[in-house]
């Protein structure tokens, strides 16, 4: 059975990049709200040999608006709320389809929302932390992934087959996650530091395979004539039979259902940060983040085949199928490794402090996901309780 293709998207590769940070915390009682409008296009993608290969028709697109809340409990504890990927309210991803039999005829996009990380950030080892030290800041911000909803993939699949505008990928798994983030900085001296950051989400549960991808009302539509095209293809299936064949199979799959098990993925950066004051209340920084993602490949599980009496005879089983299906959705793990230059100002001594960041995430290498592009532009403010 043909391989029904996926797109390995978007802003969640490099969404811990945008955001990651330093070892540093806020201030007792001061926070900061964050709006990122966040520009993305893939001209191309990175097989699963690593292999770079350009889209036929064009760049995948996206327009997403990321969000984030941070607030100092104590001078070393900061409570944080991140929403990144945000929302994405405009997005073309048609370049990226590939293995659907059938050409769609509409708009394509990943419009939607991604997922909420709540944490808290204790700053263990540093000026104002429980271990004070002046040459090393070390941070662990454990948190969770909370679920927000995604496409209604039945109904996008109905739009995607008539033509019309369909939303055809999660902006995010979807789905409950748990773990962490580390960060140390090594103080060179007042103007630069060095910072290393890890980000590892654990995703103990399952979801729902109609959730998590469209491939499921693909297969229920297509699943016999792919099958009876090799069938025949091969040697083993009369064409005079096909019509039963296929048939036999569609009624076969017609209930199916499934599971998927992200387990985990996993980030590293490592960056240089620059800083100095270059007016009265005015300090510039630039960093250049070297950052590399990793996801395992995801295992999925089929259930309700139902092969009806006589199919046999044509070589139809339940286990052929159900190794036909999984092999169609099986995917490949995912590796991502980016540079990402930063510059920002921030302005002190405005009545609202307000910091300024402009950020390009430019893909190196990967295997099994897009060669995403990002320009973020990050604006910062920070206010006080006293």
């Amino acid at each position: 059975m043909k391989k029904i293709l996926v797109i390995c998207l978007t802003l969640l590769i490099l969404a811990p990049a945008i955001f990651a940070d330093d070892a540093k915390v806020m201030p007792a009682m001061v926070g900061r709200f964050y709006v990122a409008p966040i520009f993305s296009f893939a001209p191309g993608s990175f097989d699963n040999d690593g292999d770079y290969k350009k889209f036929d028709n064009g760049s995948v697109k996206l327009l997403n608006f990321g969000f984030a809340l941070e607030f100092g409990i104590l001078n070393w504890v900061t409570a944080a709320a991140q929403w990144v990927p945000g929302w994405t309210p405009w997005s073309n991803i048609k370049p990226a389809l590939g293995g659907l039999p059938f050409d769609p005829k509409g708009k394509v996009n990943t419009n939607g929302v991604g997922d909420l990380f709540l944490g808290a950030k204790l700053q263990i080892i540093g000026v104002n932390a429980p271990i004070q030290n002046n040459m090393f800041r070390f941070a662990a911000a454990p948190g969770f992934i909370i679920p927000m909803p995604g496409p209604d993939f039945k109904e996008e699949y109905k739009n995607l087959v008539d033509g019309k505008k369909a939303t055809y990928n999660n902006m995010d798994k979807h789905i409950f996650g748990m773990g962490g983030r580390f960060y140390i900085d090594y103080i060179v001296n007042e103007n630069f530091f060095i910072n290393l950051y890890n980000e590892t989400i654990l995703y103990p549960a399952k979801t729902d395979l109609a959730k998590a991808r469209p491939d499921l009302q693909v297969m229920k539509d297509y699943t016999g004539r792919q099958s009876a095209k090799t069938a025949i293809d091969a040697g083993k299936l009369p064409e005079a039979m096909a019509p039963t064949f296929i048939d036999f199979v569609d009624t076969s799959v017609k209930d199916v259902k499934g599971e998927a098990s992200y387990k985990f993925r996993t980030t590293f950066e490592i960056e240089p940060v620059f800083s100095t004051f270059i007016m009265d209340g005015i300090n510039f920084t630039a960093g250049l983040p070297i950052n590399y993602r990793y996801s395992p490949e995801p295992k999925y599980s089929v259930s309700g085949i139902s092969v009806p009496a006589g199919a046999e005879a044509l070589g139809i089983t339940e286990e052929e199928l159900k190794n036909g299906l999984l092999k169609a959705l099986k995917g490949a793990s995912s590796h991502a490794l980016n540079i990402n230059p930063n510059v920002s100002v921030f302005f002190m001594k405005l009545p609202l402090p307000m910091e300024f960041k402009f950020q390009y995430n430019i893909p190196v290498w990967g295997k099994g996901t897009n060669a995403q592009h990002n320009i973020a532009f990050q604006v910062r403010a920070y206010f006080a309780f006293r």
